[in-house]
């Protein structure tokens, strides 16, 4: 049978967390406020950006939407990037990514403040996870990816893994923390050719697809009794979010009789927003608690 794993459990764990941290900083007087910061108009960034408006708004965490048209000049987003920086209100800040073409992104990153940096993209927030600092912020979608496993028993010592993707927010990470716990992992991306990725999935035990290519990837790529994570989202033949697995193919080949894998909307994009918000009051309480002492750079770290 091909069936899906979802993520409404893991998100269920999550909740309990994120409710009893808001309602002890509300006897504090304190709101965890969280600014998203989107330039251009990708459907799968305004897609996640409203469920994480929608769910913030459930929890009593506060949101600011900071969007720009792609034709926004590059001077006005760091401006705009630095205002936030240092307002005291906001606890974490989240750069919605890929950027536009003409944006530099890698000033916008290494611009922002890593007390509030809740997707772990800065410097530090990478160096920590390449050391393996315990209860560090991590990549929210790669955290979810781990989270999802973990909540479903599957263990990965001795499996072997294929990372389609290589960013540093989810193909990257999600393969160091594949690695710490003694998968065998192998990262494929666009200067892989196509005919070894299709070898490479195909021997793994487990796929994580991360390319942003929606359903694109069909029962050529798979096998009987693979799992696949699917942290794709993008606006697929009809119109409705999917991901980079093509079900829809699958099921009509009917080559593919055995698969676990994670359906979009209800996976991992669901747990990745509950991160997200487990982010911020992570960084909310580093703030009150004094934790941070200011930008490490990446050499100093390592």
């Amino acid at each position: 049978m091909i069936r899906k794993i979802h993520g409404d459990g893991v998100k269920k764990e999550i909740e309990t967390y994120i409710r009893e941290s808001v309602r002890q900083f509300a006897e504090q007087d304190i709101v965890p406020k969280l600014a998203v910061i989107r330039v251009g108009d990708n459907d799968g960034q305004k897609y996640y950006e409203n469920a994480i408006l929608r769910q913030s708004r459930i929890y009593g965490i506060e949101t600011q939407a900071i969007n720009f048209s792609a034709d926004t000049s590059q001077a006005l987003l760091e401006v705009s990037l630095q205002a936030v920086n240092e307002d005291e209100s906001v606890h974490g800040i989240i750069l919605l990514r890929p950027f536009p073409e003409g944006v530099d992104g890698e000033k916008l990153r290494t611009m922002l403040n890593p007390a509030k940096d809740v997707d772990a993209i800065t410097d530090k927030s990478m160096a920590e996870l390449f050391v393996g600092v315990e209860d560090t912020i991590q990549p929210c979608t790669a955290e979810a990816v781990m989270e999802i496993l973990h909540h479903h028993r599957i263990k990965l010592e001795g499996r072997k893994v294929a990372v389609l993707g290589r960013s540093i927010t989810v193909g990257k990470p999600v393969a160091m923390m594949m690695l710490r716990e003694n998968a065998t992992v192998t990262i494929c991306h666009s200067g892989t050719p196509a005919e070894d990725t299709v070898k490479y999935c195909r021997e793994a035990d487990i796929v994580v697809l991360a390319t942003g290519l929606t359903q694109h990837f069909g029962s050529r790529y798979f096998r009987d009794g693979q799992i696949v994570l699917d942290v794709g989202t993008g606006m697929g033949r009809d119109g409705k979010m999917h991901g980079d697995l093509d079900t829809e193919e699958i099921m009509a080949s009917g080559e593919i009789k055995d698969l676990y894998y994670t359906p979009v909307p209800g996976g991992i994009g669901r747990v990745t927003t509950s991160i997200l918000l487990r982010n911020i009051i992570k960084a909310a309480k580093r703030e009150q608690q004094g934790r941070w002492t200011g930008i490490i750079s990446l050499q100093e770290m390592m």
